[in-house]
């Protein structure tokens, strides 16, 4: 039969370890939810963060080719329609604002000069018709082959630029426009310092694949064209964060919708951290309060086992006193059994003396039997004499004894309540 000892470890070992798988289990589903929420808000961030980067990249455009347009020498090129001093401006602008072309056109949207080798007309497009109307205009725009080969620009179609076209106007007439933007590609810096800044990877989708990314091979070379889904995000004008495989990498993504220009969808920012770093973070703590926990447990099993043995000495201790008391109540009980047989005994003899007395004399036979049973019953009572003073003796210890049980009784039932039981 298991020990009381034993029991209390084993149940102690069994609680702690059942709360601690529990500790596990509740730690585990919530570092997951708190790592996915992080995960979320990181990824929400750069997404921000990349589209930040694209407006502000949208708005120093603007800029440049708002001065480009109000400078006096590019008005009085146009007037004399000097193309070698309209494509000296152009490239001066290019290059003072790393813009990957700028045109200048006249007020039927035909091309002058520009930085690049440009020919033909720009008159069906949104932003340059906006301008020669006389509204600066600019905004993200997708390029077509048309447009690619008007500019002088050789990546494929269609192709993301960010572009602004202004008017450039003499007493308040145009007289031309100015024309130019950042194709995004493979050479694309600010996707770069958005993925430094938050410690992802960046990217601009058309079409489900990369044009420009922070994304890189071993040997450094940008992965444009890999294929990400958007997951419906150009279609549906909606935005999309969760896990996505890319190059058979594991990411938790923002995917944005990307506007043009005049509010259509035309492209998606997509904005990944790696989800190894966000496991690597929950692995970790967990291995951290699974190695604890074990060190928590050892004490708590040494120190279980102690009290158990304190309590289990306790008890055994009220034992061999209960035990005691138990073998003295047993004598009294032995004793008032053999006290009863003799009083038992006594009566009997007792009873024939007084059958013999009262039937009369009956010779020397009588009185020799009378004899024999007064004899008989003196020694009778000598015993019970004896014994009622022995058990007298013992009553008063067993009333000693009991009184001890009572107080044994009440001091186990402290031990096993932990306070002291109410005499209500």
């Amino acid at each position: 039969m298991v020990g009381l000892r034993a029991r209390l470890i084993a149940t102690l070992v069994v609680v702690l370890v059942l709360a601690f798988v529990l500790l596990l289990v509740g730690v585990n589903f919530g570092l997951r939810s708190d790592v996915k929420s992080l995960a979320s808000a990181s990824a929400e961030g750069g997404s921000n963060a990349l589209a930040g980067a694209v407006a502000s990249r949208v708005e120093q455009i603007r800029s440049l080719i708002l001065q480009a347009s109000a400078q006096p020498s590019l008005a009085q090129a146009l007037r004399r329609r000097d193309v070698n001093a309209l494509r000296s401006s152009a490239s001066d602008t290019a290059i003072t604002g790393n813009l990957s072309f700028v045109v200048v056109t006249d007020t039927a949207g035909k091309v002058l000069a520009g930085s690049r080798a440009s020919a033909g007309s720009l008159a069906k497009d949104g932003v340059v018709a906006s301008a020669l109307a006389g509204t600066l205009i600019g905004g993200p725009e997708l390029l077509g082959a048309r447009e690619l080969v008007t500019l002088g620009v050789t990546n494929a179609a269609p192709a993301l630029a960010l572009v602004t076209a202004s008017p450039v106007t003499v007493n308040g007439a145009a007289i031309g426009m100015v024309y130019g933007g950042q194709i995004l590609d493979a050479t694309t810096k600010f996707v770069d310092d958005v993925s430094h800044l938050t410690g992802g990877q960046a990217g601009i989708a058309v079409n489900g694949a990369l044009v420009a990314t922070s994304l890189a091979t071993k040997g450094g070379v940008k992965q444009t064209g890999l294929a990400v889904a958007d997951t419906g995000v150009v279609q549906n004008r909606a935005t999309f964060s969760g896990r996505q495989k890319v190059d058979g990498i594991d990411y938790y993504v923002m995917i944005a919708p990307l506007a043009a220009y005049d509010g259509q969808v035309i492209a998606a920012y997509w904005f990944g951290i790696p989800f190894a770093q966000f496991e690597a973070v929950v692995n970790h703590t967990l291995g951290q309060i699974v190695l604890w926990g074990a060190v928590g447990l050892v004490f708590a099993l040494v120190a279980g086992t102690y009290s158990a043995s304190r309590i289990g000495r306790a008890i055994i201790l009220r034992s061999e006193e209960v035990n005691e008391s138990a073998q003295e109540l047993k004598v009294l009980v032995v004793g008032g059994e053999v006290s009863g047989d003799h009083v038992v005994r006594t009566r009997a003899t007792l009873e024939e003396i007084r059958s013999i007395v009262t039937a009369g004399p009956d010779g020397g036979t009588r009185v020799e039997h009378l004899r024999d049973l007064a004899h008989q019953a003196v020694d009778d009572v000598v015993v019970i004499d004896t014994l009622t003073a022995e058990l007298s003796g013992r009553m008063r210890d067993a009333a000693n004894r009991v009184e001890r049980l009572s107080e044994v009784a009440r001091a186990l039932d402290e031990l096993v309540a932990g306070a002291r039981p109410s005499r209500n």
